[in-house]
């Protein structure tokens, strides 16, 4: 049953911590509310997606839609069994990921599946290129997948344990992995048999990546438990392999795109930018069109954070969910977000009436 109720001044990379934190907003009541079963308490799962006016979700074997407008949520498929551990909508169609390493096709228009065998063990993240579903699983590989023939494109093994998360930027030319190997591979998604970058700057598995809605070069990752940061990366800085004045008077900020090109390291071909410690494991993080990211938390604090790139400052604290805050879709607008935990919740929030875009100089 549902019920609806100025100026960077730092030298790179370092850790930037909260040492007096602003105070942010506290939202303790969501813009609307599902009852359900729990949804799985899986770091590895992604469960939700948001696609045009719906939000497909995934409990054991189920999949359910909710419409965002019409506020009413139907049970579209049971798949006999297969535990679901990731789903991705795009058009008529839904990818699912499950706990075996079957993956499934579903045609929303004929209601038919197509369930397919790519790996040996659990799916936990999907992504989508075009033509081309990408997935990542257990069993450490990456596959691309023409889900036009179902034929395997490419088979990519860089990671040394459980892939877990992916992102492609906004040209979608450029792949981020992230491992439990705590690695985080770029790829030139022109040449996939061998990574543009390979990044071991955290210290606990990478869920969660998301790159710049601006720039199609700079995205943002967050580590588990053990590492419990938000890392900032261009992957331009160290392709020179030299800086250039060395000083790094500033860092800019600007709209649509970050300068980096000041603040190279004359020490390191490492292409991390900034390093920040949230105190608490990152499982979701989403960097938004006005330059703010949001990111979801686990163990200790359950949370959902606004935070602006402008002064890396909590503009906003969402709380509500009582266990790990695992699941997360930011709708297409990006006026809204859903997030999902095992506290037997959906939850559905505003980010803000008005988000101001923003310059940095």
């Amino acid at each position: 049953m549902y019920d609806h109720k100025n100026t960077y001044n730092h030298q790179l990379p370092h850790t930037f911590y909260f040492e007096d934190p602003f105070k942010p907003v506290v939202v303790s009541q969501p813009y609307r509310e599902l009852h359900t079963k729990s949804l799985a308490d899986d770091f590895y799962s992604n469960l939700i997606d948001w696609s045009g006016d719906k939000v497909y979700f995934a409990i054991e074997d189920s999949l359910f839609c909710h419409n965002f407008y019409k506020s009413n949520t139907v049970l579209v498929k049971t798949f006999n069994d297969s535990i679901i551990t990731s789903l991705k909508s795009i058009q008529n169609s839904i990818f699912l990921g499950t706990n075996s390493g079957d993956l499934f096709s579903f045609n929303l228009d004929k209601l038919k599946s197509d369930k397919f065998s790519y790996h040996k063990s659990r799916i936990g993240v999907l992504g989508l290129n075009k033509n081309d579903i990408i997935t990542g699983s257990r069993d450490k590989r990456i596959k691309v997948i023409d889900f036009r023939s179902g034929k395997i494109i490419e088979t990519i093994m860089n990671h040394t344990q459980e892939v877990c998360g992916m992102d492609l930027n906004k040209t979608k030319t450029y792949l981020a992995t992230g491992g439990n190997d705590n690695k985080l591979f770029i790829y030139d998604y022109r040449k996939l048999n061998t990574p543009l970058k390979k990044c071991t700057e955290h210290k606990a598995a990478i869920k969660a990546i998301s790159w710049s809605p601006n720039n199609s070069n700079q995205l943002v990752t967050g580590g588990g438990t053990a590492d419990k940061t938000v890392k900032l990366w261009d992957i331009n800085i160290s392709k020179s392999g030299s800086c250039n004045n060395g000083n790094g008077s500033r860092y800019e900020i600007s709209n649509p795109t970050l300068n980096t090109s000041s603040y190279l390291n004359p020490h390191t071909q490492s292409c991390l930018i900034k390093s920040i410690d949230y105190t608490s494991q990152i499982c979701n993080i989403k960097w938004l069109k006005s330059n703010h990211i949001l990111t979801t938390h686990g163990y200790s604090k359950d949370d959902i954070r606004l935070c602006s790139l402008f002064n890396f400052k909590f503009q906003k604290q969402f709380l509500g969910h009582k266990n790990r805050v695992i699941h997360f879709s930011v709708s297409p607008d990006e006026k809204y977000f859903v997030t999902g935990s095992a506290d037997c919740s959906i939850k559905f929030w505003e980010i803000e009436d008005k988000v101001e875009e923003f310059k940095i100089r």
